[in-house]
């Protein structure tokens, strides 16, 4: 069963809310303030988050952005009485994946969460989440490449052969084994592709920083990371 965690601190709100989730076939744990919220993601590791804005003790939006430092995947829908465009700009800045407004009926909150369950296809981050250094992080499902709390959008390939360097951190690959895990073929023209896509990732990565991609003649490619390094 899809486990929700649900952050509301009007106890009424709270009560109709939980009742139309769990009618619709979720589990609903909740919590009344913003660190009651923050510590029960940590401890049920929900599927999806329903949050408030404004609450007790942290508000969503600090929730939010605590959450977003470790887990990129697990959606944040937040539900407000603060209607202005902005608030859900600042929603989606943190990473949201919606910003519901309260007066909307609860029929909509089901669907928009239903939306945004199949949207992400249940994927979790728990699975999917590679944490390369302190200040880089990978999500090969999302395609994405978390530098500083910057994220990039990869492409495909991109994220395929990340993936790969990945797998072997601080190993070299060889050229072959990364063309046939990207392309499955050894054609000449996918061994140009390669070059294209690893010179691309290398944009990536901070000048002189303690990540690196390196190309070793004879070896192949490696995914370097130093050791007892912290980026700043």
């Amino acid at each position: 069963m899809v486990k929700i965690l649900y952050a509301e601190d009007d106890a009424m709100q709270a009560r109709t809310c939980i009742d139309y989730l769990k009618r619709a076939g979720y589990k609903v744990v909740h919590a009344t303030d913003g660190e009651q919220a923050l510590w029960l993601y940590r401890r049920e590791t929900p599927d999806l988050i329903l949050m408030d804005v404004i609450m007790p003790k942290m508000s969503g939006f600090e929730v939010a952005k605590k959450i977003r430092e470790e887990d990129f995947s697990t959606p944040i829908l937040f539900i407000s009485s603060l209607t202005h465009s902005q608030h859900a700009i600042d929603g989606f800045d943190l990473g949201a994946n919606d910003y519901i407004r309260k007066e909307v009926l609860l029929d909509e909150v089901v669907a928009r969460v239903n939306r945004c369950l199949k949207n992400v296809g249940m994927l979790k981050v728990e699975t999917d989440f590679v944490r390369i250094s302190d200040n880089i992080s990978f999500n090969p499902i999302r395609r994405y490449l978390i530098i500083k709390g910057e994220t990039n959008q990869l492409t495909p390939m991109e994220t395929r052969v990340l993936k790969i360097l990945c797998l072997k951190k601080n190993q070299y690959v060889d050229k072959e084994e990364l063309v046939k895990e990207g392309w499955g073929n050894d054609f000449k023209e996918s061994y140009r592709y390669l070059d294209k896509v690893i010179a691309r990732l290398r944009k990536y990565l901070p000048k002189g920083g303690a990540v690196e991609i390196v190309t070793s003649w004879g070896r192949g490619v490696g995914l370097m990371v130093k050791k007892d390094s912290n980026e700043s």
